[in-house]
């Protein structure tokens, strides 16, 4: 056997003759296509696995008694958007309130809406955030909504919306 002539065909024998090296290598190289395998499995499984949007977008009604005397409102959501994106108008106390970091996902959907509380005249108010979440489930969302801010405390709210015949979008 001759012995090597350039640089390359030595280290190429060093490496063939080295069984820790050789180990390593062929080691790497495993771990390269496993990792490289398990992640176009995942990216194949998403693009089959795509989850579809609730059917949401249109009108709903709520029957909402709140956490004060006498305070029962029949409340009116209406949710737009596209894929996790959700956007409208949420009535509270009869009064329409944008939907604020709307997003539908897994049957679930969640936004926020702000208000201003008063204490005696409205030269005093304070900002309250309400907090929507809700599951969905065919024609109806059962919704929980936690209000913080403001210059009182309040429990959560449970309630049902059920959505208004022919207004689907």
């Amino acid at each position: 056997m001759s012995d090597p002539e350039t640089r390359l065909d030595r280290l190429n024998l060093r490496i063939r003759n080295n069984p820790v090296v050789a180990s390593l290598i062929i080691l790497g190289s495993i771990v390269i296509a496993l990792s490289t395998f398990t992640n176009a499995a995942k990216n194949l499984l998403d693009l089959v696995m795509t989850e579809t949007r609730p059917n949401i977008n249109g009108e709903w009604k709520a029957e909402i008694t709140y956490d004060w005397i006498n305070a029962k409102y029949s409340e009116t959501f209406t949710f737009n958007g596209d894929g996790e994106e959700v956007h409208g108008t949420v009535s509270f106390l009869g009064a329409k309130r944008g939907i604020l970091e709307g997003k539908v996902s897994e049957g679930k959907l969640r936004f926020i809406a702000k208000t201003r509380e008063s204490l005696g005249d409205w030269s005093n108010t304070k900002e309250v955030v309400h907090r929507y979440h809700g599951k969905i489930s065919d024609d109806e969302i059962r919704f929980v909504m936690q209000s913080e801010g403001g210059f009182s405390e309040h429990v959560p709210i449970e309630f049902t919306a059920h959505r208004v015949p022919g207004t689907s979008r």
